[in-house]
């Protein structure tokens, strides 16, 4: 048995050991994922459910899809659902209407959709984009604002200069942009990854306005964060421990990963191809979502914030400025960051050894 294929079967027994000895009625909440299908980015909450630390807080959470960041909102406003994992936009949009949202923890730092254009073709700046068609997986998405915000950094206009084009974000998007149906891709770095596991290889391109408008981050209703303050930092408490697992033991977090989403794994490949695969793709993530320097796991930062609001009103998205301060809190993390790091590291580097 390889090394990689022991983590995997490792893993599946981890329950037993990370189970609480005594019975517990746990609390269960659902999360929110503004997307078609699950990806990595839920790697930590199965990490987090497999070695015990979601139950240890007394939560059971049930991760589901959502057709987009504006129905995520809806679910939540509606009481459908008491957390969600958005990126800002839609939720900055709701906020200037009135809704009472609130981000409280933010597990990536930078724009996690770039252009990518093929690593050897002849698109290499924005300004080469000028009279070109460009792929996005849907039209709604965001990143028809994100990309939008990147050409105008060499002044073209859509429409005007340069084409959007549905193309979807499987197999279909890859093919176009090989084709030269497209000249660059828009979509995000999870799906790169997967395109990279093919053997495709990208120039990333992006632009110092959209880099710092971070993607996806947790958020409540202010009136749910109001009233079960204990338990959102409890349910962030419990991902950041699974997140700074997968840091350290990249193959057991994608084989709790799959155990926990088993249609997160490509059909047909065997255990240790789709781990190694996935690792690439957890990498990829975990790079857009690394600690700020000095600063507490889920840290905001206010010109990060400001950054986003700017970029909207500039792409039309809002029509007027609004305060981002009212739209974030940092008050939760001290609590959130209430554990020993070195005990959880060393929990998924004692994994090493399957």
């Amino acid at each position: 048995m390889t090394s990689i294929s022991k983590y995997f079967f490792a893993v599946l027994a981890v329950a037993a050991i990370a189970t609480p000895c005594a019975a517990q009625k746990l609390k269960a909440i659902t999360m929110l994922q503004p997307v078609p299908q699950i990806d990595i980015r839920n790697a930590p909450w199965a990490v987090a459910e497999e070695m015990g630390w979601l139950s240890q807080e007394g939560l059971e959470v049930t991760v589901q899809t959502t057709k987009g960041a504006s129905v995520l909102i809806q679910q939540l406003l509606n009481g459908s659902a008491q957390y969600g994992m958005p990126p800002p936009e839609n939720a900055v949009i709701a906020f200037s209407k009135g809704a009472p949202i609130k981000f409280f923890y933010a597990f990536t730092s930078r724009s996690p959709f770039p252009l990518v254009t093929l690593a050897d073709g002849p698109i290499k700046t924005v300004a080469d984009l000028k009279d070109k068609n460009i792929g996005l997986h849907s039209l709604t998405a965001v990143q028809y604002y994100t990309t939008q915000a990147i050409l105008s950094s060499a002044d073209l206009k859509l429409n005007r200069d340069f084409r959007m084009v549905d193309v979807g974000a499987g197999p279909a998007a890859l093919k176009a942009l090989q084709d030269g149906k497209i000249a660059a891709l828009s979509t995000n770095v999870l799906n790169y990854a997967g395109f990279e596991n093919r053997g495709a290889k990208f120039r990333y391109i992006i632009t110092p306005q959209v880099e710092p408008i971070f993607g996806w981050s947790l958020m409540a209703t202010d009136a749910y964060l109001k009233d079960n303050r204990a338990e959102a930092a409890a349910l962030a408490r419990a991902f950041t421990k699974g997140h700074l697992f997968c840091r350290e033991n990249g193959p057991a977090c994608v084989a709790a990963y799959f155990k926990k989403f088993p249609a997160a794994k490509t059909p047909g490949l065997t255990d240790e191809v789709a781990i190694k695969e996935q690792l690439r793709v957890l990498k990829m993530y975990l790079d857009y979502a690394p600690q700020a320097a000095g600063k507490p796991w889920g840290y905001y930062d206010s010109a990060a914030w400001k950054s986003v609001v700017e970029y909207m009103v500039a792409t039309g998205q809002l029509e007027k400025s609004v305060d981002p301060t009212l739209l974030y809190t940092n008050d939760l993390l001290t609590d959130i960051n209430a554990f020993k790091v070195a005990d959880v590291v060393a929990r998924a580097k004692a994994k090493a050894n399957y």
